[in-house]
């Protein structure tokens, strides 16, 4: 019965000797995510948002020649609509107000959800993009 007793309290004093182990490397596990979590939580310095709006457009348009052939390439002007504020509109990143030139269109008309670009060949209506690019309407003269 002595031998019993013995037995089962080496079993109780191994099985908390393993565990005890175990919980103290979670402890310096706590410990890692602790500080990580810190370093995660500190303020960092940004950019104000009035220097956002003097950056360049970061997104680069690849215009190919109309006939796929290599020489002189005739770009197309990519013109997008980005809002229109008291008869003035944001286009490619550039505010414009009517009778403005936009590239080699004349800024004609400003409503609140689109504008009207002209030259001499073409009449372009421009809508504010949504989520595809269907909102362009070409007129030709």
């Amino acid at each position: 019965m002595k031998t019993l007793q013995i037995t089962l309290y080496c079993t109780i004093l191994l099985i908390d000797v393993v565990f005890a182990k175990d919980t103290l490397s979670m402890g310096n596990e706590v410990k890692e995510y602790d500080t990580i979590f810190e370093k995660i939580a500190e303020k960092r310095i940004g950019i104000e948002a009035s220097a956002i709006d003097t950056l360049a457009n970061p997104f680069i348009v690849i215009y190919e020649n109309a006939n796929g052939i290599d020489g002189n390439v005739t770009h197309k002007p990519l013109f997008i609509l980005e809002a229109t504020l008291n008869q003035k509109a944001k286009i490619n990143g550039n505010w414009y107000a009517l009778r403005d030139k936009v590239d080699t269109f004349k800024l004609i008309s400003i409503k609140p959800d689109s504008v009207i670009l002209q030259n001499e060949t073409d009449r372009k209506e421009i809508f504010i993009r949504t989520t595809d690019e269907s909102n362009i309407k070409i007129f030709s003269k």
